[in-house]
């Protein structure tokens, strides 16, 4: 007895009959599977369906030079085969339902992952290197050169091309501005006026300025910048707030960059391994994360000028005296209104006597209260106690007499 070989076909009269059927579906799912590729791969698709997470990268998208690309043309491999290009769009299915139910991470892209990850090959498949001019702003100086030898990928520094988000007001609550890395601390992210070894960028003005360029930013020439025995205001609190959003930035990164599991405990060495970046990428940190300061003056021209540290530590506020710091000619530089106040220690009685300004009658009147409250301790830090017992023993009007030699005693 003769099997037959496909028992789907009962007789040969049925045989063409699901051959061509067999076509015919074939034929509509590849016709579905193409229209659902290209039209999951439109503008429209990216900002419509989904316009919920992406309101505000549609906003910064479309202030960029780039409206005319396509958003597949950077998100998505260049060159993708078929295969690969459905198992990616497989991949991200599931976003929909973060998208549906509203659950979706704001910020987005927090910490510029995307930029980082970006190869080169996005920006180059449209963009003939070789042949391009290149025209930076007035009064730099790029090599692109040298950046590409040392396979520093386009959106490391170009990072908000496509998307910028300087003009643009954002619509999503909890959503914020990301860091544009097309700015001098940006470049400080690699470069370095301190640099660690021969292998860091250079951080010196001549490195990126032609020499005619103006070096002093203008806020450095505007009062009340710095002025010796005066208003100093405009540096300190410039260099306060800078110091603040640094603290902050590099305090949020070291968060993100942590290398442990949701339970607190440290990643598999496999799993370390498998998302190992270059060494230098993992150094990097974030432009908010890089003091401006230091992007024109090397890390010590603070403390040269000040003399000490700065800005001072909460300990270094409550026994400066016993650090070794109880040097006026150190303090003077900052307290003193004037080179002559420098001179003494007239100054110091902004700080430990901020209700008056000893010697005189009010102070005779007004410390024993100061005293009753925070104690004596901390008088020593300046004062003899003999100081105490002159006055105490042999009345105001000795103490008084003595005048300024007394706060000397």
């Amino acid at each position: 007895m003769r099997l037959n070989p496909i028992p789907f076909f009962k007789d040969r009269t049925t045989r063409p009959r699901a051959i061509i059927w067999s076509g015919v579906a074939l034929i509509a799912f590849m016709v579905f599977w193409a229209a659902m590729m290209d039209g999951t791969s439109t503008y429209w698709f990216c900002t419509v369906p989904c316009h919920i997470v992406h309101d505000d990268n549609t906003l910064a998208y479309q202030e960029s030079s780039h409206t005319n690309v396509s958003c597949m043309a950077c998100h998505e491999p260049v060159n993708a085969n078929p295969i690969e290009f459905t198992l990616i769009k497989i991949g991200v299915a599931p976003d929909a339902i973060d998208t549906i139910f509203k659950t979706f991470e704001l910020p987005m892209n927090a910490h510029n992952e995307v930029a980082l990850e970006m190869p080169t090959t996005q920006c180059t498949q449209c963009h003939n290197m070789p042949n391009r001019t290149f025209t930076p702003s007035d009064g730099l100086i790029i090599d692109h050169e040298i950046h590409a030898e040392k396979e520093i990928q386009c959106t490391l520094c170009h990072n908000r091309i496509a998307h910028p988000e300087g003009d643009i007001t954002l619509v999503l609550e909890g959503d914020k501005k990301h860091d544009n890395w097309m700015s001098m601390d940006g470049c400080f992210r690699c470069h370095s006026q301190t640099p660690k070894d021969a292998e860091t960028p250079p951080g010196a003005c001549e490195a990126c300025h032609p020499a005619d360029y103006k070096l002093v930013p203008a806020t450095h020439e505007k009062d009340p910048w710095y002025t010796l025995f005066g208003d100093s205001t405009g540096h300190t609190k410039a260099a306060k707030d800078e110091s603040a959003t640094v603290t902050e930035s590099l305090k949020l990164h070291s968060e993100a960059e942590s290398k442990t599991a949701g339970d607190g405990t440290e990643k598999p060495e496999s799993e370390a391994a498998e998302n190992e970046e270059p060494k230098w990428q993992e150094e990097l940190i974030p432009s908010s994360g890089v003091n401006s300061c230091y992007t024109c003056h090397s890390t010590s021209y603070c403390t040269n000028c000040h003399g000490l540290e700065i800005p001072h530590s909460e300990a270094f506020k409550k026994d400066h005296s016993d650090q070794g710091f109880a040097k006026p000619e150190v303090c003077g530089r900052c307290h003193a209104r004037s080179a002559e106040e420098a001179k003494g220690t007239g100054f110091c009685n902004a700080c430990h006597h901020p209700t008056s300004t000893p010697p005189g009658d009010k102070w005779a009147t007004e410390h024993p209260k100061t005293i009753k409250k925070t104690g004596a301790a901390a008088c020593y830090d300046c004062h003899d106690e003999r100081q105490c017992s002159y006055c105490h023993v042999n009345g105001t009007d000795a103490f008084r007499a003595l005048g300024e030699e007394a706060w000397n005693y």
